[in-house]
């Protein structure tokens, strides 16, 4: 006899949530399976994804989000526990905390920290970057629940003077909180080894990112993006980076020997809400309806390009502090900006490469702080005549098909302008070899 006994519902929960992460990396192996080294990144998701791996978790320092300075967090003594969100499933285990109206990515972190027989926190502390008002709200809601929480309020107006100054006060008051927290006391040699550790996984993310762009053929923008994420779920950043070093080795050769390469694929930038593990519906579609992501824009990207030179790491341990604080808020471009300069001016060099064709400008409904910028990005984009497709999405699968429809016609605007551009080339160099033949 059939056995029609209902789940319960946290058992059905986490059932949806290992079928979700388990789906993504299904698909992203199947793709790059030629990559021996994807693998390992494959392997890191999982593990960090996976139920029993969790429960055996004792975090002590828990960030939410990407945008504090982990090298600070590992000078005191801490390994840092990301929770960024980016799961569907794990919405359903703060649905009673939160509206329903709360943006995806906030709520998927608060059910990360609810989810049952997942991490253990109990002695945890969170630092909580306050870059939106849900952030806010999920800093009310641990602060009720007893938890230990370290709160940095990020300073909306770099323009403002007394902006970087509170911003400095913040970072040497979190690596104090961290220290007292951890036991650690933070000298000048544990900061300066922190920051090669961290600069060294960066240098060695951008030159992979730099290698692998538009080999589509080769690793697919849903991995590079799977690689990239690995970074907040990596037990030990050395290993990480080793092997993205042989991950970028691998990709040139398979580059170098590769006769056949197809170069038809028109290529875009994926800017605006950041795409986080396991949810990588926008990357497969992007993938499905023949386009090519070349880069992604956010405040996670423009940690990559992080850079500290010699006369940053000069100075007391206090100086050391306040000189890294000062760059990554130069750096940052955290949603919270009222007037996101720096995520500007790196487009517009990414744009000034040449071979961005369009731009899928991404919305997480309820991230509002993105349209905001929306429009000065399109009075850009349009002085290079490059059209911009507005995206707005959840981290739900029913609008797959009717943003497919969207974006297939989209793409075949792409292809036709890419088309016509080859066509005025091609008149140009008639023309130019009927005036010289006349001359």
């Amino acid at each position: 006899m059939k056995n029609n006994i209902k789940k319960p519902a946290s058992v059905r929960q986490a059932d949806a949530y290992k079928s979700e992460y388990y789906d993504t990396l299904n698909h992203i192996w199947k793709d790059n399976s030629r990559l021996t080294e994807i693998r390992y990144f494959l392997d890191t998701a999982y593990n960090w994804s996976d139920e029993e791996q969790k429960q055996a978790q004792k975090p002590e320092v828990v960030i939410l989000g990407t945008g504090i300075p982990e090298e600070l967090v590992m000078a005191a003594g801490a390994k840092p526990y990301w929770i960024i969100g980016g799961s569907l499933s794990s919405i359903a285990w703060s649905d009673d905390m939160v509206p329903r109206d709360t943006d995806p990515v906030s709520r998927s972190i608060l059910g990360y920290i609810h989810q049952p027989n997942g991490a253990d926190f109990s002695n945890a502390m969170f630092i909580i970057p306050l870059s939106s008002d849900s952030m806010r709200k999920i800093a009310f809601e641990l602060k009720a629940e007893g938890r230990k929480i370290c709160i940095v309020d990020i300073p909306p107006d770099k323009t403002d003077k007394r902006a970087q100054e509170k911003w400095l006060k913040q970072m040497y008051s979190m690596t104090e909180a961290v220290a007292n927290h951890t036991g650690t006391r933070v000298t000048r040699k544990s900061v300066s080894n922190a920051v090669k550790r961290v600069s060294m996984a960066r240098r060695t993310l951008r030159q992979f990112l730099e290698v692998s762009r538009g080999c589509t053929d080769i690793i697919t923008d849903a991995a590079r993006l799977l690689v990239q994420n690995t970074y907040y779920m990596t037990n030990s950043l050395d290993e990480w980076t080793q092997h993205i070093e042989a991950l970028t080795e691998e990709t040139a050769d398979f580059s170098r020997n590769m006769t056949d390469k197809n170069h038809n694929r028109p290529g875009v930038l994926l800017l605006g809400s950041p795409v986080i593990y396991p949810n990588y519906k926008v990357p497969f579609l992007v993938r499905d309806i023949g386009l090519d992501i070349l880069n992604s824009a956010d405040s996670a990207t423009l940690k990559t390009y992080i850079v500290y030179d010699r006369k940053t790491m000069r100075g007391s341990c206090r100086k050391l502090i306040c000189n890294i604080a000062s760059v990554w808020y130069d750096y940052d471009a955290s949603s919270a900006f009222v007037k996101n300069d720096i995520l500007y001016r790196y487009v517009s060099w990414l744009i000034k490469k040449g071979d961005i064709e369009g731009v899928v400008y991404h919305v997480l409904k309820g991230q509002i702080e993105y349209d905001f910028e929306l429009e000065r990005f399109e009075t850009l984009l349009s002085k290079y005549s490059i059209p911009v497709f507005r995206l707005e999405t959840d981290y739900q699968y029913q609008d797959v098909e009717q943003l497919r429809i969207r974006m297939e016609a989209f793409s075949e605007m792409l292809v036709q302008n890419r088309y016509r551009a080859a066509n005025e080339r091609s008149q140009y160099k008639t023309i130019g070899k009927e005036v010289k033949k006349a001359s």
